[in-house]
């Protein structure tokens, strides 16, 4: 009875030594963190931690993880007899949770002994989700001393799997036997970790060719991976001592996140987590963020349409958009009103003659272009309107003269597309690779943007390639940081001379890495692509990705597809006076139809008249 009482006061005081152990880890550790997860399963096996002076949350069973991750857990200590549950239950409620963080703390309290402190290690060593955990702390009871354990983590499985002793704490010193960090940074090398990876080719930013640089490995084959994205990549590997596998779908690229919480491509692999990380030029696109962890801007995108050149305006139209249309109808109202006052004028003073409206209306013709004309002189009304009339046929008609003779001089041009709104209006087909160049658009409450939405359309590769070579519709284009244009080969040295940038973005982004919401080595990621931007790097890589794999021709004629051909004296031509010849058909062609109708009456007349007389 001594021995089993001595047992249990033994029980009790390494389990209070536990505690107070565990809280002296929290205490140096965790005071940074925004709230601390005790994952408990409220049976009488559990250990209390006086940890009042830290933010803690209560998880068990009953609760569930969800709730209490969203309050911004960062750190977890959790019991023996809840840890199995707790790791099954670890991406589930990430994956459902808001808040994200990507370096998590982990102590797990060892309190069994014998065999069952044994099947309670190797059930956590083998559990597959200790590959989505870096921090992990075994405190493991040894009698009145503690062996703080903590898996490896680096290299690869089984390796990364196994245990090692960090540490010893005497619980009757409370002391730490051998002083060390209990939470070293396993990412600053990771041993040739293996991770996998989500991308596609795409110029400029990731462009695979098979090559051995000991970073990438893809079907079981060594490559080497350039472009602005793959430059990362490979850095990070570099630095970190890591290996990435490469998840290629070039079918569905981006892909989609569906409703159902399924996927393809990029996104769908990352859903589905075949993969760890994913990059590819992609932004921080709303209707993707609630799956994923995005990391830390990365560099500006932008995006805009390459759209039809502006054709020269017909010849026929020349002598019609001199003025505008509120012009010409100013004018027409003038000469009905002038031809009206100056026939009352007349008829108020003068008998009637053959001299009618008709006759008036072609001598007010004739002052409106100019030309010489008997001018009605007969009352002192007449002589003023006719000398108004002059005066304002004179500005006006050598207005139009120097008009007509700058636009022979310098031909004038459509209207251009050149903002958002322009291409709108414009209403023409908006083309692009795949639906994600639209995705940042998908809520917008703008007018012009829900127009561009309903005329967007991704055609297939084939057919991309026959509407560039139309070049009737607007190609959606990428806009690097540092000024150069991301195309897709459908814009060659053929087509390119018909199309002209738009002066103003249809939109832009921050360009991101997709990971998912446990993948340990975010921060790492940041940290590294933070230096790589603030060192200006990838100015370098993007003048170097952009001379090897696009095409120069293609750039300089698209940066200057604004400047307007030089015009040359030449010889007027028949089309330039397309417009009169026009103008002189409808008039001749009105003449010969009231020619016929005059014909018609008259002969109808002498009909009627003749067979009045026979009666």
């Amino acid at each position: 009875m001594e021995m089993v009482l001595r047992r249990h006061l033994n029980t009790i005081a390494n389990t209070i030594s536990q505690a107070r152990l565990v809280h002296r880890i929290a205490i140096s550790y965790f005071l940074g963190v925004h709230s601390i997860c005790r994952v408990i399963n409220r049976t009488d096996l559990s250990v209390n931690i006086p940890l009042n002076d830290l933010p803690l949350v209560i998880i068990h069973p009953q609760v569930g993880m969800f709730q209490a991750i969203n309050l911004g857990c960062s750190a977890f200590i959790i019991d023996e007899n809840i840890v199995l549950w707790f790791l099954n239950e670890f991406i589930p409620a990430h994956d459902m949770a808001d808040y994200r963080i990507a370096t998590k703390y982990f102590i797990v309290m060892i309190h069994s002994s014998n065999d069952d402190q044994k099947t309670t290690l190797e059930n956590i060593q083998s559990h597959p989700v200790l590959e989505e955990i870096s921090n992990l702390l075994l405190v493991v009871q040894k009698n009145a001393t503690f062996e703080l354990l903590t898996h490896r983590y680096v290299g690869s499985r089984p390796t990364s799997l196994e245990y090692q002793l960090l540490d010893r704490y005497d619980g009757d010193n409370e002391s730490f036997i051998y002083g060390r960090d209990l939470f070293l940074d396993k990412g600053t090398n990771l041993l040739g970790k293996t991770f996998r990876v989500a991308c596609f080719h795409l110029v400029p930013w990731i462009i695979m060719r098979q090559g051995n640089n000991g970073v990438f490995k893809y079907l079981n084959q060594a490559y080497t991976v350039d472009g602005l994205d793959g430059y990362l990549l490979t850095q990070f590997c570099l630095r970190y001592n890591c290996t990435w596998e490469l998840h290629v779908d070039q079918k569905n690229q981006y892909g989609n996140v569906f409703d159902n919480g399924t996927g393809n491509g990029m996104f769908g692999a990352l859903l589905d987590r075949k993969v760890d990380f994913a990059m590819g030029a992609v932004g921080g696109y709303y209707g993707t963020f609630k799956y994923f962890s995005l990391s830390d801007v990365i560099q500006w995108i932008g995006v805009t349409c390459l759209v039809p050149k502006p054709g020269l305006v017909p010849n026929w139209q020349l002598i019609y958009i001199i003025f505008s249309t509120s012009v010409w109808i100013t004018l027409g109202a003038i000469f009905i009103t002038v031809s009206i006052c100056l026939h009352i004028f007349k008829s108020t003073t003068i008998p009637r003659t053959n001299q009618g409206f008709s006759w008036i209306l072609l001598k007010v013709l004739r002052t409106f272009v100019l030309t010489s004309a008997d001018i009605p002189t007969n009352t002192a009304a007449e002589v003023t309107t006719v000398t108004a009339l002059l005066m304002f046929t004179i500005i006006i008609g050598n207005v139009y003269i120097g008009k007509i003779h700058s636009i022979l001089a310098i031909p004038p041009y459509e209207a251009p597309i050149a903002t958002v709104l322009d291409l709108a209006k414009a209403g023409i087909q908006v083309n692009a690779p795949h639906a994600a160049w639209m995705y940042a658009l998908d809520l917008s409450e703008n007018e012009k943007d829900k127009t561009i939405l309903k005329n967007f359309h991704v055609p297939t590769i084939e057919r991309f390639t026959d509407i560039t070579d139309g070049g009737q519709e607007a190609t959606m284009v990428g806009l690097l940081e540092n000024g150069h244009i991301m195309v897709g080969n459908w814009i060659n040295a053929r087509n390119v001379e018909l199309y002209r940038i738009m002066s103003e973005p249809l939109y832009f982004e921050y360009e991101a890495g997709y990971a998912t919401k446990t993948w340990p080595l975010l921060d790492h990621f940041n940290y590294l692509a933070a230096q790589i931007r603030d060192a200006c790097l990838l100015r370098y890589i993007e003048l170097l990705e952009v001379d090897r794999y696009m095409d120069h021709f293609v750039q300089v004629s698209i940066e200057h597809s604004w400047d307007r051909p030089h015009s040359a004296l030449k010889d007027m031509n028949v089309e330039e006076i397309s417009g009169a010849l026009m103008l002189l058909g409808m008039g001749c062609a009105v003449s010969l139809v009231i020619f016929i109708l005059e014909l018609v009456y008259h002969r109808y007349s002498y009909c009627l008249q003749q067979s009045r007389l026979r009666k």
